[in-house]
């Protein structure tokens, strides 16, 4: 039983680390002549008219006003941009560690679900 308990241990403190924001990330159209503007943050607040996108296979933007929001979703690979993301926000931020899914939106069939890495900002440079 022990044996299980400390495997489970380590396989969860592997998967709860967020990777770096990859360097494809600047690729994606969304951040064209934008760049890194600040540290990344664990928490943003989202307004009305803000909302999650899926920008590629493992990263989701948020634009609200002047800076664009990058979100490298740690353990999620085969995202889609026409996907239908649930998001699943405490209180009025979206936060590192808030779950996330998808839903194929022909099918409505269920896709993979993750937890949201941190923030990084970025602002036309």
């Amino acid at each position: 039983m022990r044996i299980f308990v400390f495997g489970l241990a380590a396989a969860l403190a592997g998967c709860t680390a967020p990777p770096p924001v990859a360097s494809s990330d600047t690729a994606l159209p969304e951040l064209a002549g934008l760049t890194a503007s600040g540290p990344a943050q664990r928490c943003v607040t989202y307004g009305q008219s803000a909302s999650l996108h899926v920008a590629g296979p493992h990263t989701l933007t948020l634009r609200d006003g002047p800076t664009t929001w990058v979100n490298s979703v740690p353990g999620c690979s085969a995202l889609h941009y026409t996907d239908i993301l649930v998001v699943e926000p405490i209180g009025t931020q979206y936060c590192s560690g808030d779950f996330v899914r998808t839903r194929d939106n022909r099918t409505l069939l269920p896709g993979p679900g993750c937890r949201l890495g941190e923030f990084v900002p970025y602002k036309k440079g």
